[in-house]
């Protein structure tokens, strides 16, 4: 091949026809089910790779899917192959190794033929649709696929190019992100996807991660359903970053001074009157903390974890869940949050520097940019007393 690769890459391949039956067995291994995935040998220079072996050669994982999505574009192409190879590729390797094939196959096939980039005014390309009748139209099925890739992205990823894709989509004629964004991805259970009863109403969108939810009736009842209807929806395969959009006549805040007065610290703070709800509250926190996901609906200082306001109700009303409190402060992405030092300068006002106070103080220390001002000069008053 003419380089230090062990490895094979779809370049290869678009160059050496030759390779194309080794190609083509890992696509049947892929499809059958039988194929493994591997990494590829060390060599110098050369990091490691998620790859498939067949016969002896390491063909690059996400190179397979280029393969593979290629040959359908020369042909009549068939969405629901298209999407099913790539949901077998998917479970395979993970979203993170495939979605760069992905978003390019996109750019390749819908956006480049139809449109053109301008700058806006903070120098972002804004794409708009080139002037004339297209010399050709893209059939439902690739506008199919694009979409499926762009609903991906909201599950899997961090949903960078869903709302360019769906915009792109629906510039070229097509209604389906508009049904899309009314009904979601069909994929969730009808009761989840939209509940309603005489005390609340709940609607999910797994398209676009968000989950409104009106109570009508404020009640420890009408609670506990909330609590479970989340349960449930996050035991599903909806997206881990999402919005929540509660409202309700209960106004009740924590008793953390900045922390945003939205709608999910609202709802928390609500249900944390009633302590019989705290096991519920607890398992939602449980299954909602993940790395690196969000609240998509809070922003630049006030953005936080999923589980954020249950952790902090449960953690201000008792001691018992100091357990779920370190395991929070361990987990949320210190980086880019802030709020959890808040709420541990709330903690220490309320307990003191107890043994699980000083856990906490120095879980955080180790995991926030930068503590607020009146937590650390609590502390430096602790060691000057001490």
């Amino acid at each position: 091949m003419g380089n230090a690769r062990n490895y094979l890459i779809f370049e290869d391949v678009r160059k050496d026809a030759s390779l194309k039956p080794v190609f083509n067995a890992c696509v049947a291994a892929v499809a059958d089910g039988s194929a493994q995935l591997s990494k590829t040998r060390a060599a110098a220079g050369y990091p490691s790779y998620p790859c498939f072996l067949v016969n002896g050669k390491e063909l690059i994982a996400d190179s397979v899917l280029e393969y593979y999505l290629s040959g359908l574009c020369q042909s009549e192409f068939d969405y629901e192959a298209a999407r099913d190879f790539a949901e077998k590729m998917l479970g395979l390797c993970g979203w993170n190794d495939i979605y760069y094939v992905l978003s390019l196959w996109a750019e390749r096939v819908v956006r480049d033929p139809f449109f053109y980039a301008v700058k806006d005014e903070d120098g972002y390309d804004e794409w708009r649709l080139k002037p004339g009748e297209p010399s050709w139209q893209l059939s439902e099925a690739y506008l199919q696929f694009a979409c499926w890739i762009a609903v991906s992205e909201v599950k899997y990823g961090r949903g960078y190019f869903t709302k360019e894709i769906f915009a792109q989509v629906s510039a070229l004629g097509s209604d389906l992100p508009a049904k899309l964004k009314r009904r979601g991805s069909g994929a969730l259970p009808l009761e989840l996807a939209e509940y309603k009863d005489a005390a609340l109403s709940c609607k999910a969108n797994d398209v676009f991660a968000t989950v409104r939810i009106t109570l009508k009736e404020e009640s420890r009842e009408s609670y506990q359903k909330v609590l479970d209807y989340l349960r449930r929806l996050l035991e599903t395969d909806f997206p881990k970053s999402y919005a929540v959009d509660f409202k309700s006549s209960e106004k009740k805040f924590l008793p953390i001074p900045r922390l945003p007065k939205k709608g999910i610290h609202q709802l928390f703070a609500n249900a944390a009157q009633w302590r019989d709800l705290y096991e519920r509250i607890e398992r939602y926190a449980r299954l909602a903390m993940r790395e690196f996901e969000w609240y998509t609906n809070l922003q630049d200082e006030y953005c936080a974890m999923p589980g954020t306001f249950a952790v902090f109700a449960l953690g201000l009303a008792d001691e018992k869940y100091h357990e779920l409190v370190c395991d929070y402060l361990q987990l949320c992405d210190g980086e880019h949050q802030g709020v959890h030092g808040e709420f541990v300068l709330a903690y220490i006002e309320k307990y003191g520097f107890t043994q699980k106070g000083l856990e906490l103080y120095k879980l955080c220390e180790e995991n926030i940019q930068r503590l607020p001002k009146k937590l650390e000069s609590l502390y430096i008053k602790r060691q000057i007393r001490n």
